[in-house]
């Protein structure tokens, strides 16, 4: 009875050493898991003080601008003053000279005295002295004026042009041409990274187009900008059916349309029309309000977004440690816009057409 009963306690032994070692690769296998996990939160971490950084410095610049255009706007009251201080020097200068002209005028009228010739030439080359004097003062001060003016001009140029350049920055326009291509995809995340930064030009809120081949894949909302590259959102409902963005895909800027600002023009004279100017886009209706489950509708027409269950086991894991948002089915694309379903992605997609040679699919 002790043998079996020595047996049965050798094989229970024998299966806890092995549940015991399976055990101890599973839980080391968890612990390397959690540590990559850390080491990428640490990251993100990181890059997010980064981004701190980078904002502070731009809003200390955009504070010196703000300085400087005070400056100007200081500097050009002043020079507003010295324009009108000349302008009635000058106006005071030409009433001397009027004087003087009829002064002359009654010295001519003299001259048949003969006992008063003598004076009256001694006059006349004080008056002619005078005269001359009169006219390089007014020579200089036409000379101040213009100068001022320039001074004003360039100044008015200057504020214009700070003003607009903040105007585009808080708009979220993208100055200039912008073309790139995608440097990582994160298609179950909703966003991607993008090579070039606002080293390019690039701003935040700005809007992309993605392309493969010369056809429209969805359309980017730029949500971070560093130096040398860029961190976009795919916005909901803008990606065409049965495509995912990959590594490689070209992105150019959105062209969007800016109505030009109105030119005063004289009673009965035709306003002048801008060269290459295009029409004011529709106002977008009023923004929808949140459905019943809380969700923010999207500010770009593509529906809402709702949370959806955890990704499958073979998803990739969230660089940032959390659970992947689902993504909202894409709306249809208009026909022809979009490749069929199923067609093999190809990384090295030509580049997007050209501004202005073709419209904007996405509008």
């Amino acid at each position: 009875m002790w043998k079996v009963l020595l047996v049965i306690s050798s094989v229970v032994l024998a299966g806890g050493a092995y549940l015991s070692y399976s055990n101890m690769g599973a839980v080391k296998e968890k612990a390397a898991e959690v540590a990559s996990q850390k080491d990428t939160l640490e990251k993100r971490k990181a890059s997010l003080e980064e981004a701190k950084v980078q904002v502070a410095a731009l809003t200390q610049s955009v504070q010196t601008l703000n300085d400087e255009a005070e400056g100007l706007a200081t500097e050009k009251i002043d020079l507003d003053s010295k324009v009108v201080e000349s302008q009635s020097n000058l106006k005071a200068m030409e009433a001397n000279l009027a004087s003087s002209k009829e002064a002359l005028q009654d010295a001519r009228d003299l001259v048949g005295n003969i006992q008063k010739v003598e004076a009256l030439q001694k006059e006349m080359i004080q008056i002619r002295t005078q005269i001359e004097e009169s006219e390089i003062e007014v020579t200089q001060l036409e000379g101040a004026v213009v100068t001022a003016q320039v001074d004003a001009d360039r100044l008015e140029k200057v504020a214009s042009e700070l003003s607009a350049l903040r105007t585009d920055q808080e708009a979220g326009i993208i100055r200039g041409e912008f073309q790139s291509q995608i440097k990582k995809a994160y298609n179950q995340w909703g966003f991607v990274i993008v090579q070039g930064g606002n080293d390019q030009g690039v701003v935040d809120k700005a809007q992309m187009n993605v392309y493969r081949r010369g056809m429209p894949i969805c359309k980017l909302l730029v949500t971070s900008v560093e130096p040398t590259e860029t961190v976009a959102d795919i916005i909901p409902g803008s990606l065409a059916a049965g495509q995912t963005v990959q590594i490689g895909d070209t992105v150019v800027k959105t062209v969007r349309a800016v109505a030009p600002a109105p030119v005063p023009v004289e009673a009965g004279a035709a306003a002048p029309a801008l060269p290459g100017a295009q029409p004011a886009a529709p106002q977008p209706a009023a923004a929808p309000a949140m459905d019943a489950g809380g969700a923010a509708p999207d500010p770009f027409g593509g529906g809402v977004m709702t949370p959806a269950p955890a990704p499958a086991a073979d998803a990739a894991p969230d660089p940032f440690g959390g659970s992947a948002p689902a993504m909202e089915t894409p709306a249809p694309p208009a026909p022809g816009a979009a490749p069929a379903p199923g067609a093999a992605p190809d990384p090295g997609a030509a580049p997007a057409p050209a501004p202005g040679a073709a419209p904007d699919p996405f509008q």
